[in-house]
């Protein structure tokens, strides 16, 4: 039981985080409105993550560049149509809860340790993770803004109107969204690949440990400020729906994630006729979507953050199922490894 927790430590703190926002709402309201510190965290835990990377190794990559482009462009592309395709029989609110969460780039640090564990090329996924971390000013309220006239989000703004304590503003404009994803995204990362190539790039490798515990730690700040933030219409629709709305959340996130993993690998297999090393890791760049940036989209945006916690937990669950499966026909992960996979499973 003690080995389960260490292993799951991450999702137990995630879930009671989660639940005591979400219980302690109006207590917890007045800390969730003060912007400047959700935004203060999601520029550390983009920070601390990007210090870790080391871009180097990104050359290699650039000789392949077709493998890389589809995975690109099935995580900025596919996923965002296989989301509101897949979600559409859902509630207007899960419906475009999800869009939100499949318009968020690529995760800063799990697709590496999943390619890695199940023996595929490491380089792929951290290329993927530079381009959509960069690409998100733009993907993100450019996405949304392609959907704001459809009755869903109408819908979803009434309801919005209907339970926010002040009169419904909308959701941030283009303009908005693209300086403030470049202040949290851009900024941190290029302030943590300065300071790499100034002489701290072996100090970050030193800490990577220390770092990803730093972030997964500002990941469950952020998880218990977005209960906070759709603890009402949450409480509203789950009354109406109860276990039946849970379920259909795991169906969907997981529907989704393996549509998308599934594609990329036939994708690489068949028509790029690519090695296996490419084809796990374009599965995993393809179809996994961060944390950070979504629980603070959903946010910004006025939808639940409850779909992109789903969504995460269930890439978590699927592809440690799938990476196992593959890393059997190849050299099994070292300890050091497998230690760094659990550190920085939050990502």
């Amino acid at each position: 039981m003690l080995a389960w927790g260490r292993r799951h430590g991450f999702l137990i703190t995630l879930a009671i985080l989660f639940a005591i926002g979400f219980f302690a709402a109006e207590t917890l309201r007045p800390v969730t409105e003060m912007t400047w510190l959700r935004n203060a965290i999601v520029f550390a835990v983009m920070w601390a993550s990007g210090v870790t990377l080391p871009l180097q190794s990104v050359q290699q990559s650039i000789r392949r560049p077709a493998s890389i482009s589809v995975a690109i462009g099935l995580n900025v592309v596919a996923v965002p149509l296989a989301a509101w395709w897949i979600a559409g029989w859902m509630a207007p609110d899960w419906r475009a809860a999800f869009y939100v969460a499949s318009l968020v780039p690529c995760t800063l640090a799990s697709a590496m340790v999943w390619t890695r564990r199940a023996g595929g090329d490491e380089s792929i996924p951290m290329v993927t993770t530079v381009v959509t971390n960069l690409a998100c000013v733009a993907v993100i309220p450019i996405g949304w803004w392609m959907v704001s006239q459809s009755e869903t989000v109408a819908v979803l703004s009434q309801a919005n109107s209907a339970v926010a304590s002040t009169p419904a503003t909308g959701a941030p404009s283009i303009i908005d969204q693209v300086i403030k994803l470049v202040g949290i995204v851009v900024v941190p990362l290029s302030v943590a690949q300065w300071m790499r190539r100034r002489g701290w790039a072996e100090w970050a490798d030193r800490s990577k440990r220390r770092l990803s515990t730093a972030a997964q730690g500002g990941i469950l700040v952020m998880v218990m400020f977005g209960a906070v933030t759709s603890a009402d219409r949450l409480s509203e629709i789950t009354r109406e729906g109860g276990l039946a709305v849970f379920v259909q959340l795991i169906a969907t996130a997981s529907v989704i994630h393996l549509l998308v993993l599934a594609g990329a690998i036939a994708v690489i297999r068949w028509c790029l006729q690519r090695p296996r090393e490419t084809q796990i890791a374009v599965g995993f760049s393809a179809s996994q979507k961060t944390l950070a940036i979504g629980l603070q989209a959903s946010i910004d945006f006025g939808v639940s953050v409850l779909p992109m916690i789903v969504y995460h937990i269930a890439q978590l669950v699927w592809d440690t199922v799938i990476a196992d499966a593959w890393s059997k026909s190849v050299d099994p992960v070292s300890p050091d490894e497998t230690v760094e996979r659990s550190v920085n499973r939050a990502e």
